[in-house]
């Protein structure tokens, strides 16, 4: 039985390959350490985008803030619709009539003992509407011309008639009505849908920017895989050599290849976040980016964190005064006031001033058949122009129900009414209070992490190259060094991450106080 025997290399041989392995090691993982590994490629071309392009392309083409502009054009149509209650009605009636009746006793209407047969042309016009003090008027005009027999006798007449009628309120519907309350209601309705539009500008740039941001983050993340990913393929590589040379062992290998294979399982959890972020800010940017597939959006802006002086008391005085959707809310309390006064309006009687004015002209002629009866229009227009047969009115209508049940009922609804809406402010200013508080507290701290994670990653590379020195002179082991990495490379997420939030903070934080068109220098427009 033969003796299997190996033979020991020699000591000095030993540490020259042992010092040449760490050489080669450090050399390698060098790269990651200071940051200058290349990526993979990526198969689709990347197309760099700033922030300023990104939200001017959002504010011409996200379809929820094309949407929200067709809202005051809608509210202006119904404004202008509203003031159609003023609009005159015409009225023209003209009829050819042929009439006859055989005449008999008729207890109930005397006047048809009479035997006749007529033909006649009659006309009437009429313009009727409303003025904004309330005031109900109407004009009329009136012609008729009728022929025929009567009682053995022919007969022709004309008539002309003018009238004008005027209804004015003394209290009821005299400083408001139905029309003028919904005019103004409708007015308060553009105001609420023009605020509306900035509301969803700000809101659509908000989250642009934190999209933007978001992707950056993830991008930058991935880079930061992929280097660290490239490090470990490189550290395999060597290490399989080593076991060539018979200076590491297998178990060495499945430790390297453990350390690829969860830093390419964290990859592919990476490549989806930025697929992802890039999918939500393309969402944003509206219809031109939507469905592009063929390239990748890559933020040409750097994600750096610039510190900003903040001011609390600031933010809470000007978002109160200008938040749009606190500023419909009180328009909304606004419309509860014209309600209460065109409910409190209608709790009085109504007493209306009352004036008329007409004219009548006629000429009629009687004579025994076979003469023709010889009316002239021109009599009972002289007549008419003549004023020889005015009539005038001048009075009043007063008017009241016994109970006002329906109006005290509707009135005391609409104080309650206000109370609500003026309550549902109150809430909401408390609310953009919080908004603004919790957006300046998360800026300050994300301020802060972005300088205690840079400090976090300078101590991390420090301690890294600590760990090289020692493990080339022999007083460390490799299992540290890899360790140190990945606290490193944690380090950088960190440090990545807080710059990103920091930014989305500043940006939330502009949005909740309404500084954020005036520090973009954007003035949306609502035509």
């Amino acid at each position: 039985m033969s003796k299997l025997t190996v033979q020991e290399p020699a000591p000095r041989i030993q540490i020259q390959t042992f010092a040449r392995f760490c050489r080669a090691v450090l050399l390698l993982t060098a790269g990651f350490a200071l940051h200058a590994a290349a990526a993979e490629p990526d198969p689709l071309p990347l197309r760099p985008i700033t922030l300023q392009d990104c939200i001017q392309t959002a504010l011409l083409q996200n379809r929820l803030l094309q949407i929200e502009r067709l809202n005051p054009p809608i509210a202006r149509s119904w404004l202008s619709a509203s003031y159609g209650y003023y609009d005159p009605v015409f009225l023209a009636d003209l009829r050819d009539e042929s009439a006859a009746d055989s005449g008999g006793f008729d207890p109930a209407d005397f006047s048809r003992d009479a035997i006749y047969s007529a033909d006649s042309d009659t006309a009437r016009l009429s313009l009727t509407g409303f003025l904004p003090t309330g005031l109900s008027y109407s004009l009329s005009g009136t012609y008729a011309h009728s022929e025929g027999l009567r009682n053995g006798f022919n007969f022709e007449s004309y008539s002309l008639v003018g009238s004008v009628f005027a209804r004015q309120p003394l209290l009821r519907n005299f400083w408001i009505d139905q029309g003028r309350m919904t005019i103004q209601i409708n007015k308060s309705n553009l105001k609420i849908t023009e605020l509306g539009v900035h509301y969803v500008a700000m809101d659509v740039i908000n989250q642009v920017q934190r999209a933007y941001y978001e992707l950056a983050y993830t991008l930058g993340e991935e880079r930061i895989r992929q280097e660290l990913l490239e490090t470990r393929r490189q550290l395999l590589a060597s290490v399989r050599r080593r076991i060539e040379l018979g200076t590491l062992t297998v178990l060495d290998e499945k430790l390297a290849e453990a350390q690829v294979a969860n830093v390419e399982a964290d990859l592919s959890v990476t490549e989806n976040s930025v697929a992802l972020a890039e999918n939500a800010l393309k969402l944003l940017l509206g219809d031109a980016w939507t469905n592009s597939t063929g390239v990748r959006l890559a933020p040409a802006d750097p994600l750096v964190a610039l510190p900003e002086d903040l001011d609390l008391q600031a933010s809470w005085r000007r978002g109160l005064a200008q938040r749009p959707d606190l500023a419909q809310l009180r328009q909304d309390v606004e419309k509860a006031n014209i309600d209460l006064k065109y409910r409190r309006n209608q709790l009085f009687p109504s007493v209306d001033l009352i004036a008329g004015y007409g004219r009548k002209g006629a000429s009629t002629a009687q004579t025994l058949p076979p003469i023709s009866a010889p009316a002239h229009l021109s009599d009972a227009m002289e007549q008419f122009e003549d004023g020889s047969a005015p009539t005038e009115m001048i009075g009043v209508i007063f008017s009241v129900p016994l109970s006002l049940a329906n109006e005290r009922g509707a009135y005391r609804a609409s104080r309650h009414f206000k109370a609500q809406a003026e309550l549902r402010v109150k809430q909401y200013e408390e609310q953009v209070m919080r908004e603004i508080a919790d957006a300046f507290h998360t800026a300050q701290s994300c301020l802060a992490r972005v300088t205690r994670t840079r400090r976090a990653r300078e101590l991390a590379e420090a301690a890294l190259q600590a760990e090289e020195q020692k493990l080339i002179g022999g007083k460390s082991a490799l299992y540290f060094v890899l360790q140190l990495q990945n606290d490193l490379a944690s380090a950088r997420f960190a440090e990545l991450r807080a710059v990103a939030d920091y930014n989305q903070a500043l940006s939330q934080l502009s949005f909740a106080d309404a500084s954020l068109l005036e520090r973009l220098r954007i003035a949306v427009e609502v035509k």
